[in-house]
């Protein structure tokens, strides 16, 4: 057994279990997400290995789970960095439920884009979304604490550069973010299964992460269904090539968190874009 796993339990079952934010949260950092915020995550299914002996706890308690929601997020590496603020609130005002923030570093995925600083400064800017940040870095441990003094909401990383996911998942959650598990097109979806417990997001990417102009790939979806047939309350994101054309195959599989850059950003009524693809996912949502 993993001992970091172990010890995470253990705390849990001490009571730092909370109705309200789901199993396994801690002591949080002095930053909180402005209070109106109204964006939540669906608390997901227990694992095989969640403690029975939890009924306080949301995540292992059926009866307290809130249904799951469709979700659009547009991607803002997509927008006009140089007017980064102005776009972002347009995605917003038009509809957009979340902003999505590619983080890369050059080193887990060839192309850099921008970091904490940036991030910091579009929260000035913007006090009351939702951020989410896919950490598309090697060390993702590393940018937790700057993340969220930066303003981040959801902290989404990539579990294939890290040795101990249970020790990241828990320094996010002190940290006082919610977590996100993503993998790539290569890797198993049952290689994060043991860790679904301590999560509040999986992303399944769509594309192999940190290239450009990529087509949709239409053989990641037996993964999304995977996760559906298995934990319907987890909130399931994609990425990569989602759009209008493919919005269909990824709410019929299970996805309830889209992100959607191109497709959104550079279209001419971005609202009617978000409606659309928000209302063909509330379709397949039972």
């Amino acid at each position: 057994m993993n001992f970091s796993c172990l010890a995470i339990r253990v705390l849990t079952l001490q009571g730092l279990c909370s109705p309200r934010l789901g199993c396994l949260r801690f002591k949080t950092s002095k930053f909180r997400a402005p209070a109106p915020l109204s964006l939540t995550l669906a608390e997901t299914t227990a694992s095989p290995s969640c403690p029975k002996a939890r009924p306080n706890c949301c995540a292992c308690n059926k009866t307290n789970k809130m249904p799951i929601q469709a979700k659009i997020g547009p991607s803002i590496l997509n927008a006009d960095l140089a007017n980064l603020a102005a776009e972002s609130q347009k995605l917003l005002d038009n509809g957009a439920d979340y902003l999505h923030l590619d983080v890369m570093d050059g080193a887990f995925v060839p192309n850099l884009t921008f970091g904490h600083p940036m991030v910091k400064c579009l929260r000035n800017h913007i006090k009351e979304a939702f951020f989410e940040t896919h950490m598309m870095v090697q060390n993702p441990e590393q940018w937790i604490t700057p993340m969220a003094d930066a303003g981040v909401n959801l902290y989404t990383f990539h579990v294939e550069p890290v040795k101990d996911v249970c020790s990241v998942t828990r320094k996010i959650q002190e940290a006082g973010m919610k977590v996100g598990l993503a993998i790539k097109p290569g890797t198993e979806v049952k290689e994060i299964e043991k860790y679904i417990d301590v999560a509040d997001l999986v992303l399944v990417m769509t594309v192999e992460p940190g290239f450009g102009g990529q087509s949709f790939m239409a053989d990641m979806m037996p993964k999304v269904e995977w996760l559906r047939n298995n934990y319907p309350n987890l909130d399931i994101e994609v990425d990569g090539g989602v759009g209008p054309k493919t919005i269909d195959c990824c709410a019929k599989a299970g996805a309830n968190w889209i992100v959607s850059g191109t497709a959104v950003v550079g279209s001419a009524d971005q609202r009617q874009v978000i409606g659309e693809m928000r209302n063909v996912v509330k379709s397949y949502l039972k």
